[in-house]
């Protein structure tokens, strides 16, 4: 389960998007996985009206693999979403058709441990994470590339399943419109609680 809620001024007064995620993971071996789950988007196009937002219905499928050296782990994963985006009239007005669209996510995660515990109570770690989008479809015109996303900043661990992540997040998003783009620089907070219901003979941190 993931929530996330991304403001864009005054904290919680004058939101961007708000996701909920449901899912679930399966383990092909202890450095590889997949996972299937159902995001849910509220986003907010129209700053003069803070309360109206379009929903979004989002199917997804990853997966993910591990490659670890003597000091610095690393994490990648490919993402393929489905998105049924709900249309709008001059973003203030609600419509029953759907945009379907096609992304495809590549992210890769550096993580290098500060302290000489790892994953443990008390551990601090590097953390480095570039994100790239692609999107596919009809409706794609123009942004077949949707965004890049570099993150930097540091992993705290308040056991081997639960640890915060924080720092500093950059994004470079291609808009619908030809040659035009945003650049969004955000501060970035989340709360890992990392559940696994297998053998305890065969778990390890994910």
């Amino acid at each position: 389960m993931d929530i996330q809620n991304k403001d864009k001024s005054e904290y919680l007064h004058n939101f961007d998007v708000k996701e909920n995620t449901l899912g679930g993971i399966y383990y092909l071996k202890n450095k590889m996985k997949l996972t299937g789950a159902f995001t849910y988007i509220q986003s907010y196009p129209n700053d003069l009206l803070p309360d109206f937002y379009a929903p979004e219905y989002r199917p997804w499928q990853m997966i993910q693999w591990k490659n670890n050296t003597k000091n610095t782990s690393f994490a990648h994963w490919i993402r393929l979403e489905e998105r049924f985006k709900t249309r709008t009239i001059n973003s203030s007005q609600l419509t029953n058709n759907f945009d379907f669209t096609y992304r495809l996510r590549y992210n890769v995660f550096i993580e290098r441990p500060l302290t000489i515990k790892k994953h443990e109570k008390g551990a601090f770690s590097l953390s480095i994470a570039e994100e790239i989008y692609l999107n596919y479809g009809k409706t794609i015109v123009y942004n077949n590339f949707d965004q890049n996303r570099l993150f930097g900043g540091f992993l705290y661990y308040f056991n081997t399943h639960d640890f915060l992540q924080f720092g500093y997040t950059n994004v470079i998003q291609h808009l619908a419109s030809k040659d035009k783009y945003k650049a969004i620089d955000a501060i970035k907070l989340t709360f890992f609680n990392n559940l696994d219901f297998r053998k305890k003979s065969s778990t390890h941190k994910s």
